[in-house]
């Protein structure tokens, strides 16, 4: 015990900080991605490229759902106008 007494406070937090980088990365698996230069591997490059695809399609998809949901509701709006021609004569004829 008497040898951690020797190291200031301080110095224990660096060496904490130290240790706790590699182990982030051991433990989430960020190794492997980025080589020194900063840049991707090409396995995740393929990813990215594969998501990018994925969301143009679901971009498509949603585009798609919303056309049709505008054409059903502006049908919607035409049925209840033709339901509410037909109720109207006859509600003055009852009265």
């Amino acid at each position: 015990m008497p040898m951690l007494a020797q190291f200031p406070s301080w110095m224990m937090f660096v060496l904490f900080a130290m240790f706790m980088g590699p182990m982030m990365r051991m433990m989430f698996g960020a190794r492997g991605r980025w080589d020194r230069q900063g840049r991707l591997d090409g396995e995740a490059r393929n990813e990215i490229k594969r998501l990018e695809g994925a969301l143009a399609n679901r971009d498509t998809v949603l585009d798609d759902l919303q056309q049709r949901l505008s054409e059903l509701e502006s049908r919607l709006d035409f049925t209840e106008r033709l339901l509410a021609e037909k109720r109207d004569p006859a509600q003055v004829g009852e009265r």
